[in-house]
């Protein structure tokens, strides 16, 4: 027997179930009770509006013609601030001008000095036009009361001189030559075009022979843009932005048809067109909030109905 023999404590075992046991399942003997939550199902309706005087809409058209400034004749433009004047005016004459493949014979040139740029001025009778030797700053205008058959040759000349126009002319022993190009200024030009074909044609179907000059109608280019497409039985896909007030409760995937009645004068007779505007896809949860509907580019349909009086 080996003497001072000391019993070997064996260590302390960690209970390694311990940590669960806050998981340990109860039983109980009371019923489970299973609550039923009734969920009232919101039915999607088709809407109706008719726009208020404060409500806000504008479709694709009326931003075309606000962004490129086309309101009515006279037309005057230009690309820096209105409320610059040139210091100081030199005439250099009176001479022909190549603008391109097009001669205008006797145009009045002028330098238009400004604080910190100048322009060359061109100019006929019934228009005149002033750019920059950078190819960036210009200014025209347009009067009103030209014939229709004038008119065209002038939107004509305008739109090829901002497509892409080398000037050519001579004043004494010297010579000049610049270029200049706007695209944006192409497009409006090839838009107000698109607006004289519009109006004589409705002119015609209309039998109003005496009021046949564009520029002297009293209406803006969309109110002339809507009066010749509310000739059309068909619809036309655009879109829209606006924002609305509904006075009754609108939810996330309704349909909405919104009616705007325009009301005008066509040549001191009253002409008022109705716009039946459908949205191509239900309200999204981004659109409606506090049954206030905001669109940004909402593709719709559009159907343009003439309301007789």
């Amino acid at each position: 027997m080996v003497e001072n023999f000391k019993p070997v404590e064996e260590p302390k075992v960690i209970e390694k179930y311990k940590l669960f046991e806050e998981f340990k399942v109860i039983e109980t003997n009371e019923p489970v009770v299973n609550e039923v939550v009734n969920l009232k199902p919101i039915e999607n309706k088709e809407m109706e509006i008719t726009l208020r005087h404060d409500d806000f809409l504008e479709t694709s058209s009326e931003v075309k013609f606000t962004s490129m400034a086309l309101k009515n004749f006279p037309i005057k433009y230009r690309n820096f601030s209105k409320d610059l004047e040139p210091l100081k005016t030199n005439f250099l004459g009176i001479t022909d001008v190549d603008f391109g493949n097009v001669r205008l014979e006797g145009v009045s040139i002028k330098i238009l000095d400004f604080l910190d740029f100048k322009l060359i001025e061109f100019r006929k009778k019934d228009f005149r036009i002033a750019i920059d030797e950078k190819d960036s700053l210009f200014e025209y205008e347009i009067p009103k009361d030209i014939k229709n058959k004038r008119l065209e040759e002038i939107l004509n000349f305008f739109a090829n001189f901002f497509k892409a126009t080398t000037i050519k002319f001579k004043i004494a022993n010297d010579k000049y030559e610049y270029y200049f190009h706007n695209n944006i200024e192409y497009y409006k030009f090839i838009t107000l075009k698109q607006i004289l074909t519009q109006y004589t044609n409705l002119i015609s179907n209309l039998r109003l022979y005496r009021y046949k000059n564009l520029s002297s109608a009293k209406n803006t280019f969309f109110e002339l843009d809507l009066l010749d497409k509310s000739n059309s039985v068909e619809e036309a896909n655009t879109w829209i932005n606006a924002e609305i007030k509904s006075v009754i409760d609108v939810n996330i995937g309704d349909s909405l048809t919104i009616k705007r009645l325009h009301k005008m004068n066509f040549n001191d007779f009253p002409y008022d067109v109705e716009e039946i505007i459908t949205l191509v896809h239900p309200l999204t949860k981004e659109e409606v909030k506090d049954n206030i509907i905001k669109l940004t580019r909402k593709s719709v349909k559009i159907k343009l109905r003439r309301v007789h009086k």
